[in-house]
Order: structure tokens, then C-alpha cells, then sequence
């Protein structure tokens, strides 16, 4: 096995905080797109927080991105350079969990109402302002939520 493929074996075993440890410790160049929660979980976390006709959601500051912005931000960092470093991909906005559930509701036409609580948890953790949103300078996606809401569903 060449030494390539052993790395790539090593990587691909390993834990996600391992593996990034291993591929910026190698000489191998590489880049790591790191992308927030994607819209399309919106309706998910919406349901999981709901206690009927309540959903009891974080007010930390939430940054999903649409999943076709990853897309396209993976397909430019598969066929560029490579960066040696990562990268960030959020949404061009950022607010509050609850709000984006109360936007999801309204737009999906859910009579549920949206109760923010600091305490609420998501899938099993207690938020901050920094839980779901990206730090460092991230590269931002071109689709705002209320625009991907707007948009037909395959």
C-alpha cells in the first residue's frame, strides 16, 4: 500500500476532530469546507423541539446555509488550488434559532407556535450565541432562507 493510500485509510477511519488533525499534520496540500447546518434540517429541528403545539427553540444565533450554496462551494474547492486551510460556509444572515422556526412555520403554513427558551435544547445541548455559527472570516452562501422557502421542493 503506498504511503497516499495509507494516509487516506488512516483519515477516513479516524473521528472528525482526528481526521482534520491528520490532514493539516500532513504534507499533503489540502482544503477543509466546513459548512453550518444546512435549511433543509430546518423543518427536522422544528419537529424535534415540538411538545404539540409548541416548539420550544434556542434563541442563540442560528446560520444555516442551502445545501445547493455547499454544493456549489464544494465543487469550487474540488476543481481550485488547493488552500491548506479551511473554510467556513455559512448563509448570507444570521439569527436567532427561534426565529427561523417561527419563518418555517409561516411558511409551511404549521399552526405551531414558537415559545423561545434559553434552556431548550438541541439534540441534547444547551446553546450560545457562537453553538451554530461559523467563526473566522467564513465564505458566505448567495441564498437567504426566506428566498430558499420560497422555492419549489423537489
Amino acid at each position: 500500500m503506498s504511503a497516499q493510500a495509507g494516509f487516506r485509510n488512516a483519515v477516513t477511519s479516524a473521528p472528525s476532530w482526528r481526521r482534520r488533525n491528520l490532514i493539516r499534520g500532513s504534507k499533503i496540500p489540502y482544503t477543509i469546507l466546513r459548512a453550518t447546518q444546512f435549511f433543509e434540517f430546518v423543518g427536522g429541528i422544528v419537529d424535534s423541539s415540538s411538545d404539540g403545539q409548541i416548539v420550544r427553540l434556542s434563541p442563540a444565533l442560528f446560520q444555516p446555509v442551502a445545501s445547493d450554496d455547499v454544493a456549489a462551494a464544494l465543487a469550487d474547492v474540488t476543481l481550485g488550488a488547493r488552500l491548506t486551510a479551511s473554510s467556513s460556509w455559512p448563509a448570507p444572515e444570521k439569527c436567532s434559532l427561534d426565529e427561523f422556526g417561527r419563518k418555517y412555520l409561516i411558511a409551511t403554513n404549521d399552526p405551531r407556535r414558537v415559545a423561545a427558551d434559553i434552556h431548550a435544547r438541541y439534540f441534547g445541548a444547551e446553546l450560545d450565541d457562537q453553538s451554530l455559527t461559523p467563526v473566522n472570516n467564513p465564505r458566505l452562501g448567495s441564498l437567504r432562507f426566506e428566498d430558499w422557502l420560497g422555492k419549489p421542493r423537489k
